[in-house]
């Protein structure tokens, strides 16, 4: 029942309410009866809760697109000339973002997962207060959680990797920087319907590597990334050089890691 509403909703998108016409219809396309969904669910709304919560945990893994960050991690390895020098540091850096930050823009806010999420996450609070509202939020919670966990362990990787380190004053903690990169991607993300020529657009820039091609999406992502990081003065090429041949972990780092 879950599986073929989950269905529904990424077809004709979200909505607060469940009348009995559609609980019957989804129920149908379910192959479920009015009797087996009675034994599960006392009234529609108790479903709704159930499936809200399902929603928001089916959007983890299309949040943190994890294609992109193994492929940054397989970019990293062609370009380990480049790490031997601060300039050439940078020119990854840049690289990197550059065209990662507009690839995970398109990828993530396309996916309909990611429109149901943004649309339960901003829409839920205008459930009246209880114990529905609450477990939804729970759920909410629970996958924002495992998503900053998860690009949390990514960006420790691969940014002492290519020589950088986060400013002192965010004393090692990466969450206020993942938090800050994602809600510019998602955040443009919520108006790409309504300024699509816009969020489509490039420009012709003058930077680092000489002339540039960027996105509205790259270029905001890299002002957060200079707003959090800084060059490693005590980089050592060598190490990080070795270190991109063994591969980068992006799961979420179990209790046990002590450094998380």
């Amino acid at each position: 029942m879950l599986q073929s509403s989950t269905r529904h909703v990424e077809t004709v998108g979200l909505t607060l309410g469940a009348s009995a016409a559609l609980v019957e219809s989804l129920s149908a396309d379910a192959g479920v009866t009015g009797k087996q969904f009675a034994q599960v669910w006392s009234s529609p709304e108790e479903f709704l809760v159930d499936l809200f919560c399902e929603l928001a945990n089916q959007a983890r893994a299309d949040r943190a697109d994890t294609e992109t960050l193994l492929t940054t991690w397989q970019y990293l390895s062609v370009r380990v000339d480049d790490l031997r020098s601060s300039e050439g540091r940078r020119r990854v850096l840049v690289d990197v973002i550059r065209t990662a930050a507009e690839y995970n823009f398109n990828v993530v806010t396309a996916s309909s997962k990611w429109r149901t999420y943004a649309a339960l996450s901003t829409t839920i609070m205008s459930w009246p207060e209880g114990g529905a509202r609450t477990r939804v939020l729970d759920a909410l919670r629970a996958s924002e959680a495992s998503f900053i966990e998860t690009m949390e362990g990514f960006y420790r990787n691969v940014l002492p990797t290519i020589g950088y380190r986060l400013k002192p004053g965010f004393h090692n903690d990466y969450q206020p920087f993942v938090v800050a990169a994602a809600s510019v991607i998602e955040g443009l993300g919520t108006v790409r319907a309504s300024v699509p020529v816009l969020l489509e657009d490039h420009f012709e820039l003058s930077g680092d590597n000489g002339a540039e091609t960027w996105s509205v999406a790259s270029l905001a992502f890299m002002g957060v990334v200079d707003a959090f990081i800084e060059p490693d003065p005590e980089f050592v090429p060598e190490d990080a050089i070795a270190r991109l041949s063994t591969g980068v972990d992006v799961t979420p780092p179990s209790s046990s890691d002590s450094d998380y």
